[in-house]
């Protein structure tokens, strides 16, 4: 009997679905072109090293006809450093993307396995000038996909980066402390203090309520911490958002956010909306990402789009054609 069923995170998107994502891709990907990004396209497969030194479980794995393991790309961007390391392209470069990538949820979520992205990496440039650009080019983007309520939201991988350094934990200590972190456990972060004695103790216990306004957040985050490394990044990001100034309305910071992807190094933002439970834009620096493939430290800023949480947050305004099915 020939299987008729779909392998478990995997869904058909038919009609009308299908032919608004498709028209979001387009619109989005049109834009970007317009405004000086080469377009690029990666292949679906590649060697499972490029995305990951280790065979992980979150990722799609197979053999091709020769045993070399490949794997379904589960994000575009390291992608991206492998051909900056492997071909000519000359730096500084603006390449844009669209594409489907995979990845491996907990099975009772309910979350989807296959989704689709659309994004920019923007490598070479100088920091600054680069993240402005990129964070506008995401307003931009969703502005053409006629999503009508969002709020970015800001953090810096250095922050957390500074404290997992410093504690010099186990694999499995390190984990267990950043599940803590990313639930927002009060009795496990006051736990592990008790546990782990370090410099990072008060910043720790108050991780789960440094989230909200800006500024809020900022002054209370440096009245907790006299190191360093931690103080210049808060610092770097008042000077993003001195920057920013209008063309963002009321942006917020949550200086417990886990970076998605382990090569992100500076700023890092999301964008969260209605009717959509997670975010549906990630993004930030990622400086040290091409010397996994040999090549130097390039500066590079990115961000992705889902398309499908895209098409969630507008699917209700959305007026068809009569006929449409």
């Amino acid at each position: 009997m020939k299987k008729n069923t779909l392998p478990l995170g995997m869904h058909d998107k038919l009609f009308k679905r299908a032919k608004v994502m498709y028209q979001i891709e387009r619109k989005i990907s049109d834009l970007l072109i317009e405004h000086g990004f080469y377009r690029i396209e990666t292949p679906t497969l590649e060697h499972y090293q490029v995305f990951s030194d280790t065979v992980t479980t979150e990722h799609y794995h197979l053999f091709d006809r020769t045993g070399e393991l490949l794997a379904l790309r589960p994000d575009i961007t390291s992608q991206i450093g492998r051909v900056i390391a492997s071909t000519r392209v000359e730096t500084p470069i603006k390449f844009s993307y669209s594409g489907k990538v995979f990845n491996y949820h907990e099975e009772m979520r309910g979350l989807t396995n296959e989704h689709t992205q659309a994004g920019v990496e923007i490598v070479g440039y100088p920091q600054k000038q680069a993240l402005l650009e990129a964070i506008r080019m995401a307003k931009l983007s969703l502005e053409a996909s006629h999503v009508l309520a969002y709020q970015f939201e800001f953090s810096h991988a250095s922050i957390l980066q500074t404290i997992f350094d410093g504690l010099q934990l186990t694999e499995s200590e390190l984990q267990t402390l950043k599940e803590s972190i990313k639930e927002k456990n009060i009795t496990k972060l006051n736990m592990f203090t008790q546990t782990h004695p370090s410099q990072f103790d008060a910043l720790l216990k108050e991780l789960p309520y440094l989230f909200g306004n800006s500024q809020t957040v900022l002054a209370r985050a440096k009245s907790l911490t006299q190191n360093q490394q931690i103080l210049d990044a808060l610092d770097e990001i008042e000077s993003y958002l001195e920057s920013l100034g209008q063309d963002l309305v009321s942006p917020s910071l949550d200086l417990a956010q886990i970076p998605n992807m382990p090569y992100y190094t500076g700023l890092m933002f999301k964008v969260f909306g209605e009717k959509v439970p997670d975010h549906f834009v990630s993004g930030g620096v990622y400086d040290k990402l091409f010397e996994r493939f040999g090549t130097t430290e390039l500066t590079a800023v990115g961000w992705a789009i889902d398309i499908d949480s895209v098409y969630q947050a507008i699917k209700d305004q959305i007026v068809f054609e009569k006929g449409d099915l």
